[in-house]
């Protein structure tokens, strides 16, 4: 074979098993979060077939797999959790058609770096209150107890244990076998890629001659053989879900950024996030059609994709179209599958989800902002509807950046080594009579900042024959704010007979202190043009200063 050319046979072969694998994985994933999402199992039978299809050809990532997440279907049921039963399908459909808007408007907004505003900690603490409500949402179906749809779901718990007497022992065997089951299989190799699905296969076949009390699927729901028939959403709806919807784009999206950063393309390259972005909403948007939930990327469907061998976008076309063929030829027999097995496979995801301590710990001991929107947002997940959830989330994270970029504002003392460096230094509090001071801005300057910039510089109070040089490279955009600082600073210093000197100075720059009256104040002969070479500008500004002139 030619150097360079793809070996297309190869490539289809590993991308069928790996598309097989996720599919088998996704079923039982895929109904589970359905139930999670309050919804019947069959719209996310349907997601997981034709969110995941079409997804696979719209995205910028090469492996990135939509679906229905945890993360996702938690928010969805407590949008949902209020809607009449009756009214939860065309809900629903109207929920998916919107994020789908609403994620294709950030793609062509290129709004993919906007997400850098949402912190780690705060996304860790949204991630782990979610996957609390998961289990907790999850213990009635374990147990056979019936919960009150508490909006506080640790209020739910505390029902269960008051009621402990009620707990139903078949149903509960039944979900702690299934859990067992699920540990085994990943210990064994050649079962892995369907450690999730044989024990609820086990667990359908054993349940009718060993428990038949125990509730299943088809109690809930029924699940119809065939694909869906269209359905055109209800747009009446729209005005009612526009809050929830733009909380769960938002939600979809951070999600899906992460499995773009963490799993980079054949090439070893990012994907193009805002390509991801426009994709996924494309595909939610078709996908409500096709009476599906809203879908994100998901990173741990993503991951055991490419674990299991995928190749091209392929494995994802082949995974969906499985599920589809599934869903065509068995739906019926998923009426059989008993809730508290299903249950169970969702409270160990949780539990997985929740398991996370060393990036908790890390955000405890080095972060005390973090520290505190961490447990502010986990907090939040508990407490509120899950989709404002992300809305507190992202105003802690704002807050997070605005309260640590002011802080780190400050001006420091450059001292000159020789050889064209410096060692930085605090600023001196005064200036010293006939001394040289050179300084720099360290942190970002905007108007936010400007106070504690102007606090960091030397006083010229009481001193005479000092000069002062402020290096200024990089600074462009600054705003009429440090023009004006630096005006009533330049008044200050040369009031007593001392001097201003500005260093490395963009044209961009000069061209707003002479606007603005700054230059006029300083003296265009104290004002000194940065080069392409770092401190090249400095270096002559010092050398200006210590002759004099």
């Amino acid at each position: 074979m030619p150097a360079g050319e793809k070996d297309w046979g190869k490539s289809l072969r590993a991308d069928i098993i790996a598309g097989t694998t996720t599919a088998l994985v996704g079923i039982p994933q895929a109904m589970g979060f359905a139930l999670v999402a309050g919804i019947s199992p069959i719209y996310g039978l349907y997601t997981a077939a034709f969110s995941t299809a079409i997804g696979s050809l719209l995205t910028g990532s090469t492996y990135l797999k939509v679906m229905l997440s945890n993360v996702l279907a938690v928010s969805i049921f407590s949008v949902l959790a209020p809607v009449p039963e009756t009214d939860v399908p065309a809900t629903l459909f109207v929920l998916t058609i919107l994020v789908g808007a609403f994620q294709l408007g950030f793609g062509l907004l290129r709004a993919g770096s906007l997400t850098r505003f949402i912190s780690n900690a705060v996304l860790t603490g949204f991630v782990t209150g979610a996957a609390l409500l998961i289990v907790l949402g999850q213990l009635g179906n374990l147990t056979g107890y019936e919960l009150p749809r508490d909006a506080i779901q640790i209020l739910a718990m505390l029902d269960l244990i008051r009621h402990a007497g009620d707990i139903q022992p078949e149903a509960l065997a039944v979900g702690l076998l299934t859990i067992a089951l699920v540990l085994g299989f990943r210990r064994v190799p050649h079962l892995r890629s369907v450690a999730l699905l044989l024990p609820i296969v086990i667990a359908t076949l054993l349940v009718p001659a060993v428990f038949p009390g125990v509730a299943l699927v088809g109690d809930i729901s029924t699940i119809p053989a065939g694909l869906p028939a269209p359905v055109i959403p209800d747009l009446a709806l729209i005005p009612g879900l526009l809050v929830p919807a733009l909380a769960l784009a938002i939600i979809g999206l951070v999600m899906a950024v992460g499995v773009t950063e963490a799993i980079p393309e054949p090439d070893g390259t990012i994907a193009d996030v805002n390509r991801d972005f426009t994709g996924q909403g494309v595909t939610n948007i078709l996908a409500s059609f096709l009476q599906c939930a809203p879908a994100s990327g998901s990173l741990s469907a993503t991951a055991l994709n490419v674990a299991a061998g995928a190749e091209t976008r392929a494995a994802n076309l082949i995974s969906g179209a499985l599920v589809g063929v599934v869903v065509v030829l068995a739906g019926p027999l998923a009426e059989q599958i008993p809730l508290p097995a299903l249950a169970g496979i969702l409270i160990l995801i949780g539990i997985e989800l929740i398991y996370q301590p060393h990036e908790i710990v890390c955000i405890w001991k080095y972060s005390r902002p973090g520290r505190w929107a961490m447990l502010a947002t986990f907090i939040s997940t508990q407490v509120l509807p899950l989709q404002y959830s992300i809305y507190v989330g992202v105003l802690l994270s704002l807050a997070i950046y605005l309260v640590t970029s002011t802080r780190e504002a400050s001006v420091v003392r450059l001292v000159p080594v020789g050889g064209g460096m410096f060692r930085e230094e605090p600023a001196p509090g005064r200036l010293v009579d006939d001394t040289l001071t050179v300084l720099s801005i360290s942190g970002s300057v905007y108007f936010a900042t400007l106070r504690a910039i102007e606090r960091s510089l030397p006083s010229p109070e009481g001193a005479e024959g000092a000069v002062v040089i402020l290096a200024l490279r990089g600074r462009v955009e600054a705003g009429t704010g440090l023009f004006r600082m630096l005006e009533r600073y330049a008044r200050r210093v040369t009031a007593g007979g001392n001097r201003l000197i500005l260093a490395e100075v963009d044209p961009r720059f000069l061209a707003g202190l002479v606007e603005t009256g700054a230059a006029a104040e300083i003296g265009r002969d104290n004002i000194f043009f940065a080069t392409p070479v770092v401190w090249e500008s400095l270096m002559e500004a010092i050398r200006a200063a210590e002759a004099g002139a």
